[in-house]
């Protein structure tokens, strides 16, 4: 399937591919981002692929999500962060240059193939770039299983490296050790069921300890609604909310939910959300 024919790019996108490609001519770099693209194409035909949607710095739309990941990878001892559906991995290595440490970073992807292809472009390979992948899907109980979420925090809290296999598989013995997780243009992947059993599955390995945050964004609406093509499901930001206190947490005396609706650079409705545990 062909790629669309314009990739642009703002200052602050440019800025940041420049430096983590080492690409410094932008027809260069395009040139570069494109060849990438139409390979991980090849593979699905994803539509923020095709588009150079990828691109945008979806982690950056919940500002509040966002500024809480990185302040708890500077006052938390070994916080861990998980980015669900990482793609080619471009949120995670802005959360790394903006500060969070990388060696407390997992990645984790249904396809492999796509965080090789962010290791082609950015240049890197798993030894100059070692953040932990896991590559699986999501409904797998093998890969998360579902429990609920944690009163208190797990007995022990050994490093990242310990908690997974060296050639790991499974999310599950991450359950109740992450202080953040990210994932953004997954959600909408899936059906209103399926989205719900996501969220518990989430909710599971989430750090009970105040502060910690899942957040994000996907498509969304004013009023909930049945997508089209690969939008299965989109929330309102009323719905959205009501799940998670109602049927994920049991309740609103755990977690505080935010969540809001905003347009991208296409004029699409955003749902962007953060879901802290108090």
């Amino acid at each position: 399937m062909a790629l669309e024919t314009h990739l642009t790019l703002n200052p602050d996108e440019y800025a940041f591919y420049k430096k983590q490609t080492g690409i410094e001519e932008e027809e260069i770099l395009k040139e570069r981002i494109a060849q990438v693209a139409q390979k991980a194409v090849d593979v699905y035909p994803y539509h923020c692929i095709r588009t150079f949607g990828f691109l945008r710095f979806r982690i950056l739309r919940s500002q509040s999500g966002y500024k809480q990941l990185l302040e708890l990878g500077a006052t938390r001892r070994d916080a861990l962060f998980l980015d669900l559906g990482c793609c080619f991995g471009n949120d995670l290595r802005k959360a790394i240059e903006d500060g969070f440490p990388a060696q407390n970073v997992i990645a984790s992807d249904l396809r492999p193939d796509f965080w090789n292809f962010g290791h082609e472009l950015f240049n890197t390979n798993p030894t100059t770039f070692p953040v932990v992948f896991v590559p699986g899907d999501v409904l797998d109980p093998s890969f998360i299983s579902i429990h609920p979420p944690l009163l208190l925090p797990p007995p022990n809290t050994p490093p990242t490296k310990s908690l997974l296999h060296p050639n790991p598989n499974s999310l599950n013995p991450l359950r109740g050790h992450l202080s953040a997780i990210h994932t953004s243009a997954f959600f909408h992947l899936f059906k209103k069921d399926d989205q719900l059993l996501i969220a518990k599955k989430l909710a599971s390995l989430l750090s009970p300890v105040p502060g910690s945050v899942i957040f994000g964004s996907h498509r969304g609406a004013p009023t909930p609604q049945e997508g089209e093509g690969t939008l299965f499901y989109r929330h309102s930001p009323t719905s959205w909310k009501e799940m998670w206190e109602r049927e994920v947490f049991g309740g609103g005396d755990l977690i505080r939910v935010d969540a809001g609706l905003s347009l991208d650079d296409k004029s699409r409705e955003i749902l962007c959300w953060t879901v802290t545990r108090l």
